[in-house]
């Protein structure tokens, strides 16, 4: 799994999972689940088919992870919309809409992404999960972003003002994809950067 998905994934901390543990049982884990979401949707996944589809005892599993919306959390977690950008570095606008072009993106595995947000609607601990989890990552993102504006002269950001920053974009990113979850068409993102997040970390729009 990548770093941002380590740094903030629902996995059971060593602490709790007591032994030492293959990691690779961990990406077996993961890639069953999404295996199994794919056909089966949330309501029909569940943890023993997922320890049998990833060749593992269900104690294993539990060890790593005891709720199903903990592991769908960290499953969908490593598709590419919670995974930081390669970004360009040009300017602040062309990192920023890096990132709303990655968050936005729901093309990757969409079977998954529309099967999962069908569920979110109905069960409130995976809403709850996977919202604190996208929400995570991208405050974490634009916090890199901002250091690096206030480095290059820009006024820092408070940490309340990247608190509404990042709810912000997780608000409009959410009303932009709609309850099927589908991706955020480029001009509504350039909208956003230009018109919104440029102006609140900056207090300028972007050029036209």
């Amino acid at each position: 799994m990548n770093d941002q998905a380590n740094r903030h994934q629902r996995r059971l901390p060593p602490a709790v999972r007591g032994r030492a543990q293959d990691r690779s049982r961990d990406d077996l884990i993961i890639g069953a689940a999404l295996e199994l979401l794919a056909e089966k949707g949330y309501h029909g996944l569940t943890m023993t088919d997922v320890a049998a589809r990833a060749g593992v005892s269900k104690a294993t599993l539990y060890r790593r992870w005891t709720a199903k919306a903990d592991l769908v959390a960290d499953a969908v977690a490593t598709l590419n919309a919670m995974e930081p950008p390669l970004y360009p570095g040009t300017s602040l606008r062309d990192d920023l809409l890096a990132l709303m072009e990655q968050a936005g993106n729901c093309d990757d595995r969409p079977e998954i992404v529309t099967a999962t947000m069908e569920m979110a609607r109905l069960h409130p601990d995976l809403y709850r999960t996977l919202a604190e989890r996208f929400g995570t990552f991208v405050r974490a993102e634009l916090d890199k972003l901002a250091r690096r504006a206030a480095d290059a002269g820009h006024v820092p950001l408070s940490e309340v003002e990247l608190d509404v920053l990042s709810d912000t974009v997780v608000a409009l990113l959410a009303h932009y994809a709609g309850p099927a979850g589908a991706s955020v068409p480029r001009e509504r993102l350039i909208r956003l950067v230009d018109h919104v997040l440029m102006v609140l970390m900056t207090g300028a729009r972007a050029a036209e």
